[in-house]
């Protein structure tokens, strides 16, 4: 049942649903108190309601359907997202909230996602989940994990084609340091529709001259469809920046290091921003739980971010497989095996070491390799 006084994004919903399920009976109602009606009569699986509607608003539809023992999912539909509204609409147990102007992909992947939450556990008394970490459980282990994106980055890609050649360049050069298109790019380029010899695609600049312009276009939009992966709420959007400076900082290690050895900048470059990718899709699934009228703890953010980081990692590389060699470089950031031989590792943990700190004295052994004295400075 859709709740919808203007006509346009009624029809809109409608046909949004009819996608996610082809056979499902959908009404349509622009008169509130007809919609209610219709629910006592004959009930629904699923209520998308208007928050602003003549009469009867969205929320007063909401508690009438609250105060009988039907279980019937309810998702807001509002072009606010004020604090005070998101608050009234969680104390009666709101199952989703979706602010306008949305996107069709996120609200079809939001649709999918409440009603499949509901039908894994017929028992269950509460409309919504009460806990941000049953949640993030709920998203682990259904693989439903994705990366947040810069909304102005995608908006840039998708008009791509249309740009000069300087602007192209400026714009990809801010995609080599997006986690979420070097950690999607690469994997894509070493899977097994793209792969066609031994080698492995080890770099941002690789990825795309495998990819094709169009596929990194599709790639990019694909992202910024799921759920979560605009960053907005004010402590996740601090916590983000703080994972980009660390990124951006590591990177200008990197470059002040080739200035002394000879190594492959670009995929020691491509390990410095994978880095960081079980944080950053935590924050998507922090933004997740926002969107769909929760409320954030930072407390319990932060508790998630010291904690839950090594499973998520685990989770996506193997919801999204990356060569080996490319995670034994992400790794050596926080870990190098005795006896490692290859170069860029090394070169990888002592810009780790610069940029964190060197608690167990590992930078002068490792800066000795090669020839490198205190001349190199993290700042």
């Amino acid at each position: 049942m859709i709740v919808e006084d203007d006509p346009a994004t009624g029809l809109l919903l409608r046909k949004l649903v009819k996608r996610v399920w082809p056979q499902a009976v959908i009404t349509l109602d622009i008169d509130p108190v007809a919609a209610l009606e219709r629910w006592q009569q004959f009930g629904a699986d699923l209520v998308l309601l208007d928050w602003e509607l003549p009469g009867l608003s969205g929320l007063d539809i909401l508690k009438a359907i609250r105060r009988s023992e039907a279980k019937t999912i309810c998702a807001m539909i509002t072009s606010h997202s004020d604090r005070g509204e998101i608050l009234a609409a969680r104390s009666h147990r709101i199952d989703a909230y979706i602010v306008k102007p949305f996107d069709a992909k996120q609200v079809m992947e939001r649709l999918q996602q409440i009603m499949a939450l509901e039908s894994t556990d017929d028992n269950q008394d509460e409309y919504a989940i009460p806990l941000f970490e049953d949640f993030m459980e709920d998203c682990i282990k259904r693989g439903l994990l994705g990366l947040p994106i810069t909304p102005e980055l995608v908006v840039g890609i998708k008009n791509v084609r249309e740009m000069g050649e300087h602007e192209r360049m400026k714009l990809l050069r801010q995609c080599q340091v997006e986690s979420a298109l070097m950690f999607r790019m690469l994997h894509l380029a070493n899977s097994s529709r793209y792969i066609d010899g031994p080698g492995v695609v080890e770099t941002f600049d690789g990825a795309i001259r495998k990819l094709g312009l169009e596929a990194f276009i599709n790639l990019a939009v694909e992202i910024s469809w799921h759920p979560g992966s605009h960053i907005q709420h004010e402590y996740l959007v601090q916590k983000y920046f703080e994972i980009k400076r660390d990124v951006m900082s590591l990177i200008g290690i990197l470059a002040k290091l080739r200035e002394h050895v000879e190594f492959q900048i670009d995929r020691c470059r491509a390990a410095c921003v994978l880095y960081p990718i079980a944080k950053l899709s935590l924050l998507q699934i922090m933004q997740a739980w926002v969107d769909s009228g929760e409320i954030l703890d930072e407390a319990v953010c932060d508790d998630v971010l010291d904690h839950a980081v090594e499973r998520v990692n685990e989770r996506l590389h193997a919801q999204w497989l990356i060569p080996n060699v490319i995670r034994e470089r992400t790794a050596a950031l926080d870990y190098l095996p005795a006896g490692t031989v290859r170069k860029e590792p090394v070169i990888i943990r002592i810009a780790g070491l610069l940029h964190a700190g060197d608690p167990q004295q590992e930078l002068p052994r490792l800066m000795a390799r090669f020839g490198l004295g205190s001349q190199i400075d993290a700042n």
